[in-house]
Formats: structure tokens, sequence, C-alpha cells
């Protein structure tokens, strides 16, 4: 089993991209293209439409970045942000708690941010040509 993991450890990054990359292009998908929802700029009438439009085109466009692996980081921390929104604007009046629509899987979602940008991109990866290797 030992020997397993230790095969599987350069592919942890790799692993953390494609879960986070999913997850928010669905979310994003759906902001953009969802019915009436304008291109992003009306899924939340409680919202400004610009910051819907961040925020849907963000969780998108962030999404298919991390999961092919280019800008990796940087979009990363683009989600940190959409999630601290998130927390602050919705879910943390509820508490820590999913099951009180509380900021529960936004921290989750965060902390899989954080470890990307501390981990790097992992293999199978666009880098970008102006990142030299730093990405």
């Amino acid at each position: 089993m030992n020997e397993c993991c230790e095969k599987l450890k350069p592919y942890a990054s790799l692993f953390l991209r494609i879960g986070l990359g999913v997850i928010f292009i669905y979310h994003g998908f759906g902001k953009v293209f969802g019915a009436g929802t304008s291109l992003g700029t009306a899924w939340n009438p409680s919202l400004p439409t610009v910051i819907q439009t961040l925020v849907a085109w963000g969780e998108f466009v962030g999404g298919l970045a991390i999961l092919l692996g280019f800008l990796t980081r940087k979009a990363a921390v683009g989600i940190i942000i959409i999630m601290l929104g998130a927390i602050f604007t919705v879910h943390g009046k509820n508490g820590f708690s999913l099951m009180n629509h509380g900021f529960e899987y936004n921290f989750a979602l965060i902390m899989m941010c954080l470890a990307l940008i501390a981990g790097g991109t992992g293999p199978l990866s666009i880098s970008c040509p102006c990142s030299k290797g730093k990405e």
C-alpha cells in the first residue's frame, strides 16, 4: 500500500486541479449559460450586475484554468476571493455547518485552493509560457 501511495504523490496537485476545476466549471457554467442568466448577469437579483458577472465568469473561467493547469495559482486566488465573498455575503450568518447552509463547503474549497497555491500546478498542465516554471 505504501509503495502505491508513493507513486501517486506526484499527482496530488493534478487530483486537486481536477476536483476543483470540475466543481467550478459546473457552478460557473450554470451561472453563465443557464436559463435566464443572461451570460452571467442575471443569476442572482440580490447582487449588483457587475458582481454577478465577475462571480459567474470567475467561477467558469477560473475552473477551466485550474483544470487545465493554466495560471493555476492566480485562478486559485480568484476562486478564494469568490468563496470569501460567498461566506461574507451569504453563508457566514448561518455558521459553519453545511447542514445549516453555513460556510463549511466554502471553507473546504478555500483550503483546496490554498493547497494548490502551496503545492503548485503539478503534472499534465498547460503552464503559461511567461511563468518559466514558476507556476
